[in-house]
């Protein structure tokens, strides 16, 4: 039985899906199938129940997790033992929102591979809710989100940066308040965007129509839509700054008075942190 089995077999069960843990992992299909089945031929019994396209734990499948996530954490630890003290090396798994991916993570990995160069990094972007459980599932190390303050037992979280949310539609739309703005076309992020349900929220509440609206998943096609008029958005200010500042959008006033969102850096109490993940996050904290 080898480690990377175990691996591999984590990331099936978390995944539900042979395909999925083959793309996480970086593996091909054929190199998934052939460490689950090399688990199974040891074992002697099967782990996953294949039920048509859906897989499914069987009862010794859900007894070798638990063994699985003990030995995995036990490991992340082995790996990270070095003779010097030191020495920082190891791999940190992020996860982190488009938006502060792009507009604020660049310069703090790059600051950090060039102080701890034997570090490595792999990122996920995703939307705040799916981070979250990527942290609880134990996929993901530290997440970074942009969101409304994080109140989750389960994780430890500190405020990296307080971001304003803004209003906006193309340059020269006659709209004056957001608050008039039932009937107009809105454009949404995801569903499990904490953006979109914000804004969705803010939207209902004032009894104003979300009926007409267009979702994109990026953040990026959303503000081109908003400049070509073809709906108004809510974007986090530090996103919009470059529009705004070349006037290319404008922003709409609204009777919420500094809607704010926070950058934050969560990870789970129960994770086990290396000195490189300890590094990291300090790293990031001191950009306050």
């Amino acid at each position: 039985m080898e480690i990377r089995q175990l691996q591999t077999f984590k990331a099936v069960a978390e995944l539900n899906s042979f395909t999925k843990a083959a793309q996480t992992l970086q593996y091909s299909q054929a190199s998934i199938t052939s460490h689950i089945q090399q688990l199974e031929d040891e074992i002697g019994l099967p782990l996953f129940d294949r039920l048509g396209k859906q897989i499914q734990l069987t009862m010794v499948g859900q007894e070798l997790y638990l063994y699985a996530m003990e030995l995995l954490a036990v490991y992340s630890k082995i790996q990270h033992i070095s003779s010097h003290d030191q020495t920082i090396k190891g791999e940190i798994r992020i996860g982190a929102s488009e938006t502060v991916t792009v507009y604020k993570l660049g310069s703090v990995l790059s600051e950090y591979k060039k102080n701890y160069p034997g570090v490595t990094f792999s990122l996920i972007n995703d939307d705040c809710l799916p981070l979250r459980e990527r942290l609880h599932s134990g996929e993901i190390d530290i997440a970074i989100t942009l969101e409304p303050k994080v109140n989750d037992p389960h994780l430890i979280t500190e405020v990296w940066s307080e971001e304003p949310l803004v209003f906006v539609g193309e340059r020269n739309h006659s709209l004056k308040t957001i608050d008039e703005a039932n009937g107009k076309c809105f454009i949404f992020s995801p569903k499990k965007c904490a953006l979109r349900q914000f804004f969705e929220g803010y939207l209902v509440g004032k009894g104003i129509s979300t009926h007409n609206h267009l979702e994109f998943t990026s953040m990026e096609a959303i503000k081109q839509c908003v400049i070509s008029g073809l709906g108004i958005s809510m974007l986090p200010s530090l996103s919009a700054k470059d529009l705004l500042q070349d006037k290319k959008m404008k922003v709409f006033k609204s009777s919420f008075e500094n809607p704010m969102f926070y950058a934050q850096v969560s990870y789970h109490k129960n994770k086990w942190l290396s000195k490189a993940h300890r590094k990291f996050i300090e790293m990031i904290l001191e950009d306050r």
